[in-house]
C-alpha cells in the first residue's frame, strides 16, 4: 500500500492534475484553476535546530503536493495529501504542514524586514502592517476502500463534552476537506485523471474494468504514460506495466491502454480454460479411480483394461451410480 500511496503522490505533483483534481473536487469540473497558472513552491520544510537536536535522525517533511495558483484576483497555495487508510491524526498532520508553510512565509517576512523597522508595533512584530500571508488551501484525496472513519476536525480528536461551555466555544477549530475517490464523480475531470478515478472505483470486478475500458475506449486509447504507469501500479497490472513498450504509440507519449486492456483480457480467458480443463482432467482421474475401485470389490476386473472404451466406461459408470 505504502508504494500505491507513494505513487499517488508522484502523480498529484503534475500541475495539470493537481488542477484537474481542484476543479475537478471543488467546481464540478469547471476550469477555475488553470495548469498555467501554478508555479513550484518549496515543498519540504526543515525542522528547527531545537526539534534536531531532540531527534537527530528526523527527516525533512515534505508535503504531497502545494503549488502557488495566482490569477487577476488573488494568490494563494493549493495542497492536497493521498491518503490510502483513514488516519486517525489527519486534522492535525494538516494543519501542521500548514504552519509549518506559514512559519516559512513569516520568516521569509522578518528577514525582508530586518534592519527597516526601527520603532513600534511593527519593530514588536518584526513585520510591516502591509505584509500578509499567503493563504493555504489543503485538501486530502482518500483513495481507499473502506469508508472514511477518522476525524476530520481538531474538535473530534478531543474530548470536550465534560469541559466548560465558556472554555469550549473558545477553543479553536481546524477542519480538512476529505474528498474520498469512490465517491468522486469522474465526469467532472478533464485529463487522465478521470480515467484513473474510474478505474479504480471499479477494481474490485475485473469484468466492470473491461467494460468501462471499452465504453471509454476512446480516451483511453489516447492514455498518458504516467497515467498509465499509475493505474498499473494502483491495480496491480505488473503483467501490462512490463508490456508498456509494446504499447507505446511511435513517435507519441501517449498508451492504447484500451488495447493493452483487451489482450489482458483475452489473457485471462486463455488462463481460465487451461485451469478449467486441468482442473477437469483431475476430477475425471479421481472418477475413474473410484469407478475401478468399486469395479475390483464387485468382480467387474474382466472391465477394468477396457475402460479407455468411451461406451464399456459410460456403462460402468452408470452400473455403480457416478456422474
Amino acid at each position: 500500500m505504502g508504494k500505491q500511496n507513494d505513487a499517488f503522490t508522484a502523480y498529484l505533483g503534475r500541475a495539470e492534475v493537481l488542477a484537474d483534481l481542484y476543479n475537478g473536487c471543488l467546481y464540478q469540473g469547471e476550469e477555475v484553476v488553470k495548469a498555467g497558472n501554478l508555479c513550484e513552491v518549496q515543498q519540504f520544510y526543515q525542522q528547527r535546530l531545537s526539534e534536531r537536536v531532540k531527534r537527530p535522525t528526523a527527516r525533512r517533511r515534505e508535503r504531497d503536493a502545494i503549488r502557488a495558483f495566482w490569477n487577476e484576483k488573488s494568490y494563494v497555495l493549493l495542497a492536497a495529501e493521498a491518503q490510502n487508510q483513514p488516519h486517525l491524526a489527519m486534522p492535525f498532520r494538516c494543519m501542521e504542514y500548514d504552519l509549518a508553510e506559514y512559519a516559512r512565509q513569516l520568516r521569509y517576512i522578518r528577514l525582508k524586514s530586518e534592519g527597516k523597522i526601527k520603532t513600534g508595533v511593527e519593530y514588536l512584530s518584526k513585520m510591516g502592517r502591509n505584509d500578509h500571508l499567503t493563504p493555504i488551501v489543503t485538501i486530502v484525496l482518500y483513495h481507499g476502500t473502506e469508508p472514511w472513519d477518522a476525524p476530520k476536525k481538531l474538535s473530534e480528536m478531543m474530548e470536550l463534552e465534560e469541559i466548560d461551555p465558556i472554555l469550549k466555544q473558545m477553543v479553536q477549530e481546524y477542519q480538512i476537506y476529505v474528498f474520498s475517490l469512490e465517491e468522486l464523480q469522474e465526469e467532472y475531470f478533464q485529463t487522465n485523471l478521470r480515467e484513473l478515478i474510474g478505474l479504480m472505483k471499479r477494481r474490485s470486478s475485473k469484468t466492470e474494468i473491461q467494460e468501462y475500458c471499452r465504453k471509454h475506449a476512446d480516451r483511453i486509447s489516447r492514455m498518458d504514460v504516467a497515467t498509465y504507469d499509475m493505474i498499473c501500479v494502483m491495480l496491480n497490472l505488473k503483467e501490462l506495466q512490463d508490456k508498456k513498450e509494446k504499447y507505446l504509440e511511435n513517435g507519441k507519449e501517449c498508451i492504447d491502454m484500451c488495447k493493452a486492456m483487451e489482450e489482458w483480457a483475452e489473457e485471462l480467458r486463455e488462463e481460465g480454460k487451461s485451469a478449467g480443463m486441468k482442473e477437469g482432467e483431475q476430477r475425471g482421474m479421481k472418477n475413474t479411480m473410484k469407478l475401478i475401485a468399486k469395479m475390483s470389490e464387485n468382480g467387474d476386473t474382466e472391465y477394468i483394461a477396457r475402460l479407455l472404451e468411451p461406451e464399456v466406461y459410460q456403462r460402468m459408470m452408470d452400473k455403480y451410480g457416478m456422474e
